[in-house]
């Protein structure tokens, strides 16, 4: 097997439809791996499990623990063996990963989640390997978030000012991100608008398409 057609290629951004177990062996030229990847809060009760008010993914994978371990977590460990890696892996099912080297959260001062001993309020950064900008001291491992994310269709969108705060200090411009959960392309959106390249995979087609959507979107300057 090899690279599929890209299902969207256009200004250093490439997005693949397919299972990224299968796609992701055959990729190459990557500087650093940026993902959120599903949180397995299907079957869950409370606030964790309806973290973010989101809503059920579309019925190419179940959101279940089971999931995490067996499939996205055996993705990361892929990843982490051939690149530096930072992923948003949710609370529920954090420890299901490979232990981080660095650990860091988005902060969320206005989270009106509640857990067993009080607010839900933050969400875990996990990283591994070393930052590929080669700056460690001043760096922040940490965000205060107060952004919401936007409404496209996808049920758990990630707020792209937020991402494109942890994507700068994480990459340089010019250099090529990989999201092997793209969902709706925030990590492609936002490596576009920063100056970076990106390749995404993605197993359902319908978010293949919001993403080529998002990314097709141009600004134009009337000033």
């Amino acid at each position: 097997m090899s690279l599929p057609a890209a299902y969207y290629d256009h200004g250093g951004i490439t997005i693949y439809h397919g299972d990224a177990r299968d796609v992701i062996e055959w990729v190459q030229g990557v500087d650093c791996v940026l993902t959120d990847p599903p949180y397995g809060i299907n079957g869950g009760r409370g606030s964790i499990s309806k973290e973010r008010a989101r809503g059920e993914y579309l019925s190419a994978f179940e959101d279940t623990p089971e999931y995490i371990e067996t499939v996205a977590s055996k993705i990361i460990q892929h990843c982490i063996v051939r690149w530096p890696t930072v992923l948003t892996p949710g609370i529920a099912n954090m420890m299901r990963y490979p232990q981080p080297d660095s650990f860091g959260c988005y902060y969320q001062p206005a989270s009106i989640g509640l857990q067993t001993w009080g607010n839900l309020d933050s969400q875990p950064i996990l990283y591994y390997g070393k930052n590929p900008t080669k700056r460690n001291f001043g760096t922040p491992c940490s965000y205060t978030l107060t952004e919401s994310p936007e409404k496209n269709g996808h049920p758990c969108p990630k707020p792209l000012q937020g991402w494109k705060k942890l994507m700068c200090n994480i990459t340089l411009e010019g250099m090529t991100l990989l999201d092997p959960f793209t969902g709706s392309g925030t990590t492609l959106l936002a490596a576009k608008e920063t100056g970076r390249n990106a390749i995404g995979i993605e197993i359902e087609e319908r978010y293949c398409e919001i993403a080529a959507r998002r990314l097709s979107q141009e600004v134009f300057d009337f000033s």
